[in-house]
């Protein structure tokens, strides 16, 4: 039988017997024998049963794009859900409530299903199950309601029942997108309820039919193989799996982190367990397992962290390009704080001068010769030292280094600070000046370079994947237009209008500059953007937070609570224009995470201590749906987030993709155990959606298509010409 195998299947597809489109008629048995993978759930689990099934299928069939999902809702419903965005969802559910007994069986049944998907969210179990019941006995033939049914059952912990409404499921459509829902619920409930076996089972059908699921699926099959003794050693392999689909996916990071120390190497133990202190640097237990890493591998631990090194300048020549000058302060962290660094070593690709404001020029340094700054703890100032060690200028004021033409760049290296762990200590390429600034703990570091110099930097950082020059070009001019923003809003005196570590403008160096960026900066630098949010985001869905929809195939998605979990349960559309060339790459459109609730409860007290986590509220929401605020209510306090930032931090670390989401928790008595996540897309979804410009740039739209589409508000300025679009 001849194989066919899609690009961007893994090892770890071969090392299971299978990969996305490909036949074969025995599955390899990871051990090196050859089993046949059976689907008797009945079987105790075993290597073989942790393996892939097999998959005739396609990956291409419509089954996978097909949207059949519905989001009207009777009149009554729909003027009363525009009203829950600007009320929120306590008013909301008050507001529903006079509908549940409506004389009309369709308005009841609308109404019952937003009051259980609301009552789950409020920690009202009993409830939101006799609303369900009731919708479910007035509209009995709709599959969402009997498919809400099955996860509000699994939410309350009463898994044989939701095994039955599950299967239930089956009876009322055959369409995948319920389907697989239906199934993957049915899998969490056998592995909740302790039958890991039966979860394997469906969750082999589930990683070898549905891409949208693969990174959590994974991740599900390698937390059932380190808990399973025969099925250990596959733990790691899908574990990397769920990682290399989704970098994003915390758990798993997590679990490998675990596993590594347990089997007592040190090294993956050490990396994992570093990046997860990076996302979440107060907690305490992450804090003792770094500490003692830290000192097992002594001043070698940092070179094991994934920091980038350079011994000398890579771009060494770049012409400048007059512009607007922009102060990027350099090493910041999540808080977007610039960190305080005890040394760095700088080298120049031609002739470096250091100056004071007070003395003028107090050194200057061949090309590739490296200098250190180090801060003195003695007298509380920065010295600048040579390759030996001897100081050759104190100071405890600022002064700046520069290449003496600006053709020339800068390499910041070797840079340490108190906390590792507090920013991305990677060296760095420069162009423009670099100013040192001394404080009582160290010193800050502050780039100063002309805006179309960093431009490309910016695109070389978050466009790695961007393969169309239509797609750089535009997002060229989001920046030139972020920045100029940033800048007229900063004040004067502000040391720094950016840092490098911003969502935006996420800076790595202009070591990471390829051809296509430099030329995408290039032509567009003519273009500027006026009068628009000029943000972007990587990843989005079919309905963007500015109401954009990414597919000529339009939805009709309409805002209710319950339509959020049916516009996450819908399979995109296959004219999406966000759709990835990989079809086993949706982590960007579609994602699924597990929390564990005593993480959530930890974060949570590093604002107040609420207790056992026993509901997780969606307070305030977009239009459409993103979620804004959130309020956990715990046994002992209840605590509110006040941006969708801080909400991504309580849940997950900051991990979480966006804010278009929905939850189950997962209780067991009043308290919740876990929390699943269902997601759409990333970021904030305003903006320039980089994998929708892809799409329609690969359709033959220009770069100011893009732009007019993503922006259809904008004044669209020609600086040379004078013309605005």
């Amino acid at each position: 039988m001849k194989k066919r195998v899609i690009s961007g299947a893994f090892l770890v597809c071969s090392l299971l017997g299978f990969a996305y489109g490909q036949t074969t008629d025995k599955p390899a048995d990871p051990a090196g024998s050859v089993t046949v993978t059976t689907n008797d759930a009945s079987q105790p689990v075993t290597k073989s049963a942790l393996s892939a099934a097999r998959f005739e299928g396609n990956l291409n069939q419509a089954v996978l794009y097909k949207t059949v999902l519905d989001y009207t809702l009777p009149d009554e419903i729909a003027a009363l859900t525009k009203k829950c965005v600007a009320t929120g969802s306590d008013e909301c559910y008050i507001a529903l409530k006079s509908y549940e007994n409506d004389s009309q069986p369709q308005v009841a049944a609308a109404a019952n299903l937003e009051l259980a998907v609301l009552a789950m969210q409020r920690g009202q179990i009993k409830q939101s199950l006799h609303y369900i019941e009731r919708a479910g006995t007035l509209n009995p033939d709709d599959p969402f309601i009997q498919l809400t049914h099955g996860w509000l059952l699994l939410s309350a912990g009463k898994y044989k029942k939701a095994h039955k409404a599950f299967e239930d499921l089956f009876y009322l459509t055959a369409d995948f997108e319920y389907v697989s829902s239906a199934k993957l619920g049915d899998a969490l409930a056998w592995y909740f309820g302790g039958r890991k076996e039966k979860a394997a089972a469906e969750l082999q059908y589930l990683y070898t039919s549905n891409p949208y699921v693969i990174s959590f699926v994974s991740y599900m099959l390698g937390r059932i193989a380190s808990e399973t003794k025969n099925g250990k050693k596959l733990a790691p392999v899908f574990l990397q799996q769920a990682l290399s689909h989704d970098e994003k996916n915390y758990a798993a990071a997590e679990l490998i982190a675990k596993i590594s120390e347990k089997e007592k190497n040190h090294l993956p133990a050490w990396q994992y367990y570093a990046t997860l202190y990076g996302l979440d640097p107060e907690n305490k237990t992450l804090a003792k397992k770094v500490a003692a890493y830290q000192q097992e591998f002594g001043d070698k631990s940092i070179d094991y962290l994934f920091y980038s090194r350079l011994e000398q300048p890579i771009v060494h020549l770049m012409p400048s390009t007059q512009s607007q000058e922009v102060k990027m302060a350099l090493y910041a962290n999540r808080k977007q704080e610039p960190q305080e660094l005890i040394s760095a070593a700088v080298i120049g690709s031609g002739i470096v001068i250091a100056r004071d404001d007070k003395l003028g020029e107090i050194l200057r340094v061949p090309s590739y010769i490296e200098k250190t700054i180090s801060f003195n703890p003695q007298t509380l100032g920065v010295d600048v030292k040579d390759t030996r060690g001897h100081v050759e200028f104190s100071t405890k004021r600022p002064f700046t280094i520069s290449p003496d033409k600006d053709k020339y760049t800068l390499l910041v290296r070797n840079v340490r600070a108190e906390n590792i762990f507090a920013a991305n200590l990677s060296d760095k390429e420069l162009k423009g000046s670099l100013t040192v600034i001394p404080t009582e703990h160290g010193f800050k570091l502050v780039n100063q370079v002309p805006a179309e110099d960093l431009i490309p930097a910016l695109l070389a950082t978050q466009a790695r994947d961007v393969k169309q020059p239509a797609t750089l070009m535009a997002l060229a001019v989001v920046f030139r237009a972020a920045l100029a923003d940033v800048i007229a809003r900063q004040p004067a005196q502000q040391p720094y209008h950016i840092t490098d570590n911003d969502d935006t403008f996420r800076f790595n160096g202009i070591n990471l500059i390829f051809k296509e960026a430099l030329e995408a900066s290039k032509k567009s630098a003519a273009t500027s953007l006026t009068e628009a949010q000029a943000g972007f985001y990587t990843g989005c869905g079919v309905v963007t937070a500015d109401r954009l929809e990414n597919t000529a195939s339009k939805p009709g998605y309409l805002f209710s609570p319950a339509n959020v979990s049916k516009y996450i349960l819908s399979n995109p559309p296959a004219d999406l224009y966000s759709r990835p060339q990989d079809p086993t790459q949706w982590a960007g459109i579609k994602w699924i995470y597990l929390y564990d609730a005593k993480e959530i409860e930890n974060r949570l007290s590093y604002k107040q201590d609420i207790g056992r986590l026993q509901a997780i509220t969606p307070l305030t929401y977009t239009p459409n749906g993103r979620v804004l605020t959130v309020r956990f209510v715990g046994s002992k306090a209840t605590y509110e987030t006040q941006s969708p930032q801080e909400t991504a931090f309580v849940l997950s670390a900051g991990t979480m993709r966006s804010n278009l989401f929905d939850m189950v928790p997962l209780y067991n008595g009043k308290n919740i155990k876990s929390v699943l996540v269902r997601g759409y897309d990333t970021g904030l979804g305003n903006g320039l959606c980089l994998s929708g410009a892809e799409g329609l740039a690969k359709q033959g739209a220009d770069y100011m298509a893009i732009i007019k589409y993503y922006f259809p508000q904008a004044r669209i300025l020609n600086t040379a010409t004078g013309k605005v679009h």
